[in-house]
């Protein structure tokens, strides 16, 4: 999950070794996508849900529905309103986060100082 144009697609693209991203209408996800990875320790179900601010319901729905979330976030952007979003619904609901840094590349120099994070407020 994550804010627009993070890059969840194409993460799951390369974990499935598909092109799902490109066949997507303007290349952004309008649907949840149920995707089913086999392991040798059994199965790992991801849902790819869309980013953009008008599809907060269904989110919220792909939320409820899991164990685990994989938070998405651009190193270019950073913090935006959908993460905050998601942030916020998965602590209500006390499902855990895994936060998954995305396009490095894109960036020039990282100059990350923690204390940035740590004065904003997220958390409700």
């Amino acid at each position: 999950m994550g804010h627009v144009n993070h890059g969840k697609t194409t993460l799951l693209d390369y974990i499935r070794s598909t092109k799902l991203v490109s066949q997507e209408l303007g290349k952004i996800t309008q649907h949840i996508g149920i995707y089913n990875i086999k392991t040798k320790y059994g199965f790992i179900t991801f849902f790819d849900t869309p980013g953009h601010e008008a599809f907060t319901s269904m989110r919220k729905r792909g939320i409820k529905n899991s164990d685990i979330i994989v938070l998405v976030i651009a190193a270019n952007d950073g913090i935006m309103p959908q993460t905050i979003e998601i942030i916020k619904y998965s602590q209500k609901l006390n499902i855990p986060l895994i936060i998954a840094i995305n396009k490095i590349d894109k960036i020039d120099k990282i100059n990350i100082n923690i204390n940035t994070f740590r004065n904003r407020t997220i958390y409700t």
